[in-house]
C-alpha cells in the first residue's frame, strides 16, 4: 500500500478499498497513500478516514488533511471529523488544527451547530427514540430557545408519551432554567413513575428551593422515582424550606434507608424534626423506617430520655418483627442516653441465653437460667465448625434463630452506652449467626478501639459480607491505626465482590492516614473504582495524586469525571498536562470536569482551549469555561491569556 505512487492509475481505487479494510494497519496506509495523492482527489478518504476510531489512521489522516492546499477542503474536512470523532481522535485533530493556525474555537463552534440542527432535526422527526434523545440534548445546550421548545413540546400530545415527557424533563433539567419549574413539578404529580422521577432529577439541577414540598411528596414512593426525588432534595441548596422537607420524608417515607437518609440530611443542615410522629408509628405499619429515621436525629436530652425509655418498653415486650426489635435496639444506642446501658446489657445477656437455648433445647426439668445476672451467664454454645460461618447471601435457618437480629444490634447498642459486655461480646465472635457476629465486631470495637485490630483483621475474611462491611466500618472509625488490615483486604479483595470493595474504599477513605493511600490505588478499578476515587478526594493527601495520574491517563477509564476532580484538588500544577488532553474529550461531563480542574489549577498554559470552550454546545461546559477564565491570574489582572 505504502509503495503506490501517486502517478499510479491504479492507486485511487486499491485506496479506496484500503479505506475500509478490517486491519487498523492497513487503513493507516491508506491514509497516508491518499496525502501522498494529494488534491482534491485525497479529499474525500481522508475525510472519511478522519473519523476512524483508531488514533493511529486519524493521525494519519489529519496530517493529510492538513498537508492539502487550501482549495482541496482539508481544513473543512478536519473540522467536521473533530464534530464527528471519538475523544482520541478529537485530540489528534486539535493538533492537525493547530498546525494550521485554526483555533479549536472554530471546530468547537462547528461541531455546536452541526449538533444544534441534528437536534432539532430529529425532535420534528417521528422516530420516537430519537425524538427523545434529541429532546434531552436540545436541553444540554442550555440553550433558551431549547427551554422554550421543550415547554412547548411538554404542553402538546407529546406530553402523553412517557418515553418523550421523560426526556423532556430530563432536557429540561439540564438546562437549567428555573423557568421550568412549575411544568416539571406538574409532571410529578402524573402518574408514571419514570417520568415523575425525571422530572424530579430536573428539579434538582434547577437547585430551585421553592421545589422542596414538591420533592418530598414524591420522596415518599417506593421504588426509584422516590429514591431520585430524595437525591434531588439533597441536591438544593441549604435554604430551611429543603431542611423542613427533608424532615417531612423521614416522619413519613416507610422505607428504612430512605427515611434514615433523610433524617441524616435534615440533622446536618441543623433542623430539628419532631420525635413524637416517629414514636406515634411504634407498632405500626412503617415502624422500622421510622427507627431508622429516629437513631439519625440529635435530640435533647430530655427528649432522647423520653424516646429512649418508649423504646426499651417496646423490648421489653414479646410483641414486634424481628427487623423492628432490631431497629429499635440500633436507635437506643444512637440516641445517647446514658441510662439505657443497664437495661441492655441485660437484654444481652437474656437474648444470648434465649439464642443458645433455641439451638439447643434443655432437657425437660433444666433450670431456668434467664433472669440469672449477665456475668453469671455461660458463653453461647458456638457450632460446629463446618456451620459457623456460611458463605452465602444470607443466614441460615441454623445460623439466624429467633432473637439473633435483636441480640446483635443489642450488643452494638449496650457497647456505645458504655455498658460492660465485653465477655458477650468475645463470645458472640464466634457465633454462628452473621447478625450476631456484626454486632459483636462493631461493639468491640467500640468498646476496646485500637486494641480489637486483631479479632476486626480476622472479621475482614468472614465468610458473610454483613460480618465483612460491618468490620470494614469499624477499622474505619478507627482512624489511620485501623488502615493495615483494611489495605491487606483490598489487596486480596477479587474484582467480583463490587460491595465488599466498596465498603473497604469507604473505610479506608475514613480512616485516612498514609498507609490508606495504598489501599485505594487497589481499589481502583473495574465497579470499585468510583468508591475508591471518592476515598482518594476525602483523604486529601498528595500521595493520591500518583495513582490518580495513571487513571486519567488511561483511555476509556472509569468514573473520569470524579477522578479528575479528584486530581486538579490533589494534585500541582504536574497535574495540567495530564487534564488538558480532556478538554477535547467528546464527553461534555468530562470536558466540564476538565474545564473545573484546571480553572482550579490556575493553568495559564491552557487559556487558549479554555476560550475555545466558551462556544462549546453544552451550556454546563460553557459556563465552567468561563469561570475557570476568571480564576487566570491574567484575566485576574485584567489582561487577556
Amino acid at each position: 500500500m505504502r509503495a503506490l505512487s501517486a502517478a499510479d492509475p491504479d492507486a485511487l481505487p486499491a485506496l479506496l478499498v484500503a479505506q475500509a479494510d478490517p486491519s487498523p494497519a492497513v487503513r493507516q496506509a491508506a491514509a497516508e497513500g491518499f496525502a501522498r495523492i494529494g488534491g482534491v482527489r485525497a479529499t474525500d478518504g481522508l475525510g472519511a478516514l478522519v473519523l476512524d476510531v483508531e488514533p493511529e489512521v486519524v493521525a494519519a489522516a489529519a496530517a493529510g488533511l492538513a498537508s492539502l492546499p487550501p482549495e482541496a477542503g482539508g481544513r473543512e474536512r478536519l473540522l467536521a471529523g473533530y464534530a464527528g470523532g471519538g475523544t482520541a481522535g478529537r485530540l489528534v485533530i486539535a493538533a492537525a488544527l493547530d498546525r494550521l493556525g485554526v483555533s479549536l474555537r472554530e471546530a468547537v463552534e462547528v461541531e455546536a451547530r452541526l449538533a444544534w440542527a441534528r437536534n432539532v432535526a430529529a425532535l420534528g422527526g417521528e422516530d420516537g427514540r430519537a425524538r427523545a434523545g434529541a429532546a434531552e440534548e436540545l436541553g444540554a445546550s442550555g440553550r433558551s430557545e431549547a427551554v422554550a421548545r421543550l415547554l412547548a413540546l411538554l404542553e402538546g400530545p407529546a406530553r402523553a408519551d412517557p418515553r418523550l415527557a421523560a426526556a423532556a424533563a430530563r432536557g429540561l433539567g439540564a438546562a437549567g432554567h428555573r423557568t421550568a419549574r412549575p411544568t416539571l413539578e406538574q409532571l410529578l404529580e402524573g402518574r408514571d413513575r419514570e417520568v415523575a422521577a425525571a422530572a424530579a432529577w430536573a428539579l434538582g439541577r434547577l437547585g430551585d428551593p421553592g421545589a422542596a414540598d414538591a420533592l418530598a411528596a414524591v420522596a415518599e414512593w417506593p421504588g426509584p422515582a422516590g429514591a431520585t426525588a430524595l437525591e434531588a432534595l439533597e441536591a438544593l441548596p441549604k435554604a430551611p424550606e429543603v431542611a423542613v422537607a427533608l424532615c417531612a420524608v423521614a416522619l413519613r417515607c416507610v422505607e428504612p434507608g430512605r427515611a434514615a437518609r433523610a433524617a441524616r440530611l435534615a440533622t446536618l443542615r441543623d433542623q430539628a424534626c419532631p420525635v413524637r410522629p416517629l414514636l406515634a408509628r411504634l407498632g405500626a405499619p412503617g415502624e422500622v423506617a421510622a427507627l431508622a429515621a429516629l437513631a439519625e436525629l440529635r435530640l435533647e436530652p430530655a427528649e432522647a430520655e423520653t424516646a429512649s425509655r418508649r423504646l426499651l418498653a417496646a423490648l421489653a415486650g414479646s410483641g414486634g418483627a424481628p427487623e423492628a426489635r432490631a431497629a429499635a435496639a440500633r436507635a437506643l444506642g444512637r440516641l445517647g442516653w446514658a441510662g439505657a446501658a443497664t437495661p441492655l446489657a441485660e437484654r444481652a445477656a437474656l437474648l444470648t441465653r434465649k439464642v443458645a437455648e433455641a439451638r439447643a433445647p434443655l432437657p425437660t426439668g433444666a433450670p431456668a437460667l434467664a433472669s440469672a445476672a449477665p456475668a453469671a451467664l455461660p458463653a453461647p454454645a458456638a457450632p460446629p465448625p463446618a456451620e459457623r460461618r456460611v458463605a452465602g447471601p444470607g443466614p441460615t435457618a441454623f445460623t439466624d434463630p429467633p432473637g439473633a437480629r435483636e441480640l446483635g444490634a443489642v450488643l452494638l447498642a449496650a457497647a456505645r452506652l458504655g455498658a460492660e459486655v465485653e465477655p458477650l461480646l468475645q463470645a458472640a465472635l464466634g457465633d454462628g449467626s452473621p447478625a450476631i457476629r456484626a454486632g459483636a465486631v462493631e461493639g468491640l470495637a467500640v468498646r476496646r478501639g485500637a486494641a480489637a485490630l486483631g479479632p476486626l483483621g480476622e472479621a475482614l475474611g468472614d465468610a458473610d459480607p454483613q460480618v465483612r462491611a460491618a468490620a470494614a466500618r469499624a477499622l474505619g472509625r478507627l482512624g489511620p491505626v485501623g488502615a493495615p488490615p483494611l489495605v491487606r483486604a483490598a489487596a486480596a479483595s477479587p474484582a467480583s465482590d463490587a460491595a465488599g470493595r466498596a465498603a473497604l474504599a469507604a473505610a479506608l477513605g475514613e480512616a485516612g492516614g498514609p498507609e490508606a493511600v495504598g489501599g485505594l490505588t487497589a481499589l481502583l478499578s473495574g465497579p470499585s473504582t468510583a468508591a475508591a476515587v471518592e476515598g482518594l478526594a476525602r483523604l486529601g493527601a498528595s500521595a493520591g495524586a500518583v495513582p490518580l495520574t495513571r487513571l486519567v491517563s488511561t483511555p476509556g477509564a472509569p468514573a473520569l469525571p470524579a477522578s479528575i476532580e479528584a486530581l486538579a484538588a490533589l494534585g500541582g500544577p504536574e497535574a495540567g498536562p495530564v487534564l488538558a488532553p480532556h478538554l477535547t474529550s467528546d464527553r461534555a461531563d468530562v470536558r466540564e470536569a476538565a474545564v473545573r480542574g484546571l480553572g482550579r489549577l490556575r493553568s495559564e498554559a491552557t487559556s487558549g482551549r479554555l476560550e475555545a470552550l466558551r462556544s462549546d454546545y453544552d451550556g454546563r461546559v460553557r459556563r465552567a469555561a468561563v469561570e475557570a477564565l476568571a480564576r487566570l491570574p491574567a484575566r485576574r489582572a485584567g489582561g487577556r491569556p
